[in-house]
């Protein structure tokens, strides 16, 4: 009778025991479902809007934690890791990388490629550098160039900032957070934490990084995507702005990839002044990109270097020193006299002031050009505008650094030079049109760009009579 009871006893726990595996087989592949339902939900598409910030989340990584939107569930702090392709957003004309989302749900992201190049000032910290000021709006006089670029802000918050003092690479921590701006720079610990040199941060470009050391050397981030430090506060590299969109935004449309990005903001675009700056418009028969705006008139410079029968054209600043002017034997001169000529329906493009002032190497600030101006109706880009990276090998109408003989040039690598005003390079022309003209067709890309209506003012008087 022990040994039946016995059996009896063992087959209970035997059945118990199964039906524990058959609980815990059943709570894994429920779980394991709906993880991979999450991982692998569709895209929202233009039918069904939602906020912004759900759609990243339906696609957050749970199993592999090595790419992908990864969440840390202890900060509530989610970021993109590694080469992803699915984290593209369009804002305001150009084109950024989502770098994740903060613990107040709100989006971070960073432009996709530079859009300036100028002296940075990093050494004084973010909040003092010449990039917060032409980041940012502020009290100062000529700030926020970058932010007065953007269409509708009322969609950013405040950006959160690492900026401790780095002397180790490796350790790269984030204890002191700066939250006073909304527009910064990426930091060391952002480039760590993506993955570096092998995520998608890494564009191919030299850009300035906000961290620097205990020597007030800045860090940047050369075109292989290996940290290195600024030696020399002369040197130049690109900008890349970090904004932060509102947890409350929508999302429009799009799936994230760089051929159908996020849409979080559209509006009517019925006439130049409506165009987003960084969005590429024709005018006559030649495609120019938007590069800035005033109240009445919309500044833009040539999408392609200018080009003669036998091909692109060099020619040297000229003139006695590097002051851009109309003097004989100059760039200016044959900007506003020859190429000025050729120009059809050259009425619509407005004189305008063309900033010349001279940076010392005591200081570097941008916001000097100011000091001094030509006008004319031809010019070209100087340092510190938007998208004056875009073409290389070119001239630019920035005075060199303690010499009258010398001129900024970007190289053929893409980097800027203090070079003789003798020497040849490209040119890119730039000039403001009238905001008011009217857009014909057009989508405002590169490969199709706003087309402008034209109509001369004579053929307009002439209507007028009749």
């Amino acid at each position: 009778m022990a040994k039946r009871g016995r059996l009896r006893i063992g087959r209970v726990i035997l059945c118990i025991n199964i039906l524990v595996i058959v609980i815990i087989i059943g709570f894994y592949t429920g779980r394991l479902l709906k993880y991979y339902k999450l991982e692998h939900s569709k895209p929202v598409g233009e039918e069904n809007t939602t906020l912004l910030v759900d759609a990243l989340m339906k696609k957050r990584s749970y199993v592999d934690l090595t790419k992908g939107l990864v969440c840390d569930e202890d900060t509530t702090v989610c970021r993109y890791k590694g080469e992803v392709k699915d984290n593209y957003i369009s804002y305001s004309g150009n084109i950024y990388r989502i770098i994740g989302i903060d613990s107040k749900n709100n989006i971070n992201a960073v432009s996709e490629k530079n859009v300036t190049l100028m002296y940075s000032g990093l050494e004084h910290g973010y909040n003092d550098s010449y990039i917060n000021k032409w980041l940012n709006m502020s009290d100062k006089n000529h700030s926020g160039i970058f932010e007065n670029s953007l269409f509708n802000t009322e969609l950013l918050d405040y950006t959160n900032l690492c900026i401790d003092n780095i002397d180790n690479l490796e350790k790269i921590e984030c204890h002191e957070i700066n939250d006073d701006n909304r527009i910064t720079l990426l930091s060391l610990y952002d480039y760590k934490e993506a993955g570096g040199k092998s995520s998608y941060l890494n564009n191919g470009e030299s850009y300035y990084l906000a961290s620097i050391n205990s020597n007030k050397e800045v860090y940047y981030i050369t075109p292989e995507g290996d940290i290195s430090v600024i030696k020399n506060i002369a040197s130049i590299n690109g900008v890349r702005p970090v904004i932060t969109i509102n947890h409350n935004t929508e999302l429009i449309s799009g799936k994230g990839t760089l051929e159908n990005p996020y849409i979080i903001e559209k509006h009517d675009i019925k006439t130049l002044g409506d165009v987003y700056i960084g969005n590429y418009v024709k005018f006559n028969n030649d495609v120019y990109k938007v590069v800035n705006r005033t109240e009445e008139t919309t500044k833009v410079a040539s999408a392609n270097v200018l080009s003669d029968d036998e091909g692109n054209m060099t020619k040297a600043f000229g003139g006695s020193n590097n002051k851009y002017s109309t003097k004989s034997n100059t760039i200016g001169k044959y900007l506003n006299s020859e190429y000025l000529k050729g120009i059809e329906h050259s009425d619509k493009i407005v004189e305008s002031k063309w900033y010349i002032g001279n940076l010392e190497l005591g200081n570097l600030d941008y916001a000097n050009k100011y000091v001094s101006s030509v006008s004319m109706k031809i010019g070209m880009l100087s340092l510190a505008d938007m998208y004056v990276q875009d073409l290389n090998n070119i001239l630019t109408i920035s005075r060199g650094i303690e010499s009258s003989d010398v001129i900024e040039v970007i190289t053929s690598d893409g980097k800027v030079y203090a070079d003789s005003i003798k020497s040849e390079y490209n040119i890119r022309s730039s000039f403001y049109l009238k905001s008011d003209m009217e857009i014909k067709e057009g989508k405002g890309t590169l490969n199709d760009p706003y087309v402008l209506g034209v109509t001369d003012e004579r053929e307009q008087g002439n209507d007028t009579k009749n």
